[in-house]
């Protein structure tokens, strides 16, 4: 029996010059070619000025391993004129549609990754061929996606025309329950790829007993890292002393956060080592003895199912995706914004009050969101429609 057709309509993908941004879809689409045959339409944000010259430009189906990617143009939202630009990018995504059907053929489902524009595209496609929608929303808070009156009706309308609404974690369940209580929303987190993802096979190469905390994210004021800053802080006035922080990722608050380490006088204690390639980022979550996640809000938190995987117990903070995420079995969680409760949490790993089995922390994301669990967590989803 031929394997069934699931279109994936991603608002974000990898690309050449943002290989990272996306990714977390990139990898369902990986897991889900296990057992579908998957073909990728991605949305590709662009300005006005840039659309004339992306819009004429020939779109090519790239190849990755079994799966073909086509990119669509897509404008932001708001804009003016929406009624015109909006017709300009359905008409595109119908052109690209056409050559998917003779190219791939048709999907019996077209998957949506976020409300908007991949849901929006996916409604639009699906209400004139017949095809039912599963939309995966990934975006925290949802209010983003509610910035103005037309913004709240046009989301009301993609929600109530999806076949199935999927969150990735049960805080952002709720946050779309909140808004449409006529929706039905399921919860399927995130898939970590645990066959990337994996222990060390050397151990870890350290200093004494000096601990290695690590973190990655995107430097911008949401992820706080300041707090992690200000908590290395305290702990260095409280005479603790033997630990290093790596910090990985670069974002707009890059040179504010190195500035502040200096002004904390921690530089010499936290290093950031700016954007790491995936193997980079799996080379630091091995070598690392603590993951550290001090984000303001999250949706999920795929990093840390991913520190997870590689056997390392985790410090996140109680901002809605983490609570999904990490056990009693895994780490600890701290409230938001707390530099004090950081500092506390990490005090605990250095003096060694807190310890977790590697074997057991590694097991639970794999039982919870490995690729087996994803795939049969979706799969469940596909048959209800």
């Amino acid at each position: 029996m031929l394997a069934k057709k699931i279109l994936m309509l991603a608002s974000w993908y990898p690309e050449n010059a943002s290989r990272l941004t996306g990714i977390f879809i990139q990898d369902q689409a990986e897991v889900l070619s296990q057992a579908y045959d998957v073909c990728v339409l991605a949305a590709r944000i662009v300005g006005c000025r840039a659309w004339k010259r992306v819009f004429l430009r020939q779109r090519l189906a790239e190849g990755h391993d079994k799966i073909l990617v086509y990119r669509q143009p897509a404008l932001p939202l708001p804009m003016t004129f929406f009624n015109f630009w909006s017709w300009l990018c359905e008409y595109s995504a119908k052109k690209i549609f056409i050559r998917i059907l003779a190219e791939w053929g048709k999907p019996h489902i077209i998957h949506a990754h976020a409300v908007l524009p991949g849901g929006w595209l996916a409604v639009r496609l699906a209400q004139q061929y017949s095809i039912p929608v599963v939309l995966t929303e990934h975006t925290g808070p949802f209010s983003l996606h509610l910035r103005s009156r037309s913004h709240k009706q046009l989301v009301r309308g993609i929600l109530n025309r999806a076949k199935k609404i999927v969150a990735v974690s049960p805080a952002l369940a709720e946050q779309i329950r909140s808004f449409n209580p006529d929706v039905d929303v399921s919860i399927v987190g995130n898939v970590i790829r645990t066959d990337f993802f994996l222990p060390s096979s050397s151990g870890n190469q350290k200093l004494e007993q000096t601990k290695r905390f690590f973190c990655v994210a995107m430097l911008s004021e949401g992820k706080g890292i300041r707090y992690l800053l200000q908590a290395v802080k305290l702990l260095a006035e409280s005479g603790v002393n033997c630990l290093e922080v790596f910090i990985g990722g670069d974002g707009p608050a890059r040179l504010k956060l190195v500035q502040l380490a200096v002004a904390l006088g921690v530089s010499d204690k936290c290093r950031f080592l700016g954007m790491l390639e995936r193997d980079q980022v799996r080379h630091w979550m091995q070598t690392c003895d603590v993951f550290v996640l001090p984000s303001l809000a999250e949706t999920f938190g795929v990093v840390l199912g991913e520190a997870m995987a590689c056997g390392k117990p985790v410090i996140a903070t109680r901002c809605g995706g983490p609570e999904f995420l990490v056990t009693r079995e895994t780490g600890l969680l701290v409230e938001p914004g707390n530099a004090v409760a950081l500092a506390d949490a990490m005090e605990k790993f250095i003096s060694g009050e807190k310890s977790f089995d590697s074997a057991k922390v590694r097991g639970e994301v794999v039982r919870r969101f490995g690729e087996k669990a994803f795939l049969n967590n979706i799969n469940s989803i596909y048959q209800q429609i």
